[in-house]
């Protein structure tokens, strides 16, 4: 069984939706985050790797990366949607912490899950503007996002969320 923390106090500015309705939400923006936003990026620049409109073999194997990646995420979701009660609070900061499925070995696995599903968009694509986006979507998350978010955690979840934090790394790996 998942061991799931109840907030100690409500996150700032959440919207209230059924439950039903999380897994819509996400995979509209899993859609357009991880398939159409790469897809666009790579149409500003060469395809290094591309005959004719063709990727090369090469170009194929980072489909792997994206499929891993893409697995990786629907398996966060997929722990989180199990846990959620009939009405969830969506908000930047999950309405419960989970440290079951992948979230027992990275603190992040979403943020991983993207990030190796975008490296794998960069080989496919084999396009600078691709790279270049990966790069800043990993600065984004690690020196932005994490932060606030952990920070967040911290104030809703206090020594559970500590206590987690010590155990788990925030990428993977040990703490």
């Amino acid at each position: 069984m998942m061991k799931v923390h109840p907030p100690k106090r409500k996150a700032p500015n959440q919207l209230i939706n059924p439950r039903w309705a999380v897994p819509l939400v996400w995979a509209i923006l899993l859609f357009a985050m991880q398939i159409l936003l790469p897809w666009a990026i790579a149409k500003l620049g060469p395809r290094f790797g591309w005959f004719g409109g063709v990727p090369r073999n090469w170009n194929l194997d980072g489909l792997i990366a994206v499929a891993i990646g893409l697995a990786l995420y629907i398996w966060c979701l997929a722990v989180h949607f199990i846990n959620y009660p009939a009405s969830v609070r969506i908000g930047f900061s999950p309405p419960i912490l989970v440290v079951a499925g992948p979230y027992r070995f990275s603190r992040n696995p979403m943020y991983l899950s993207a990030l190796i599903a975008w490296v794998g968009w960069t080989i496919f694509y084999g396009g600078p503007a691709v790279f270049v986006a990966l790069v800043l979507l990993w600065s984004v998350f690690a020196f932005r996002v994490i932060p606030l978010e952990e920070h967040q955690l911290q104030a809703m979840f206090g020594d559970d969320y500590r206590d987690y934090k010590r155990s788990v790394p925030r990428w993977i790996g040990p703490v």
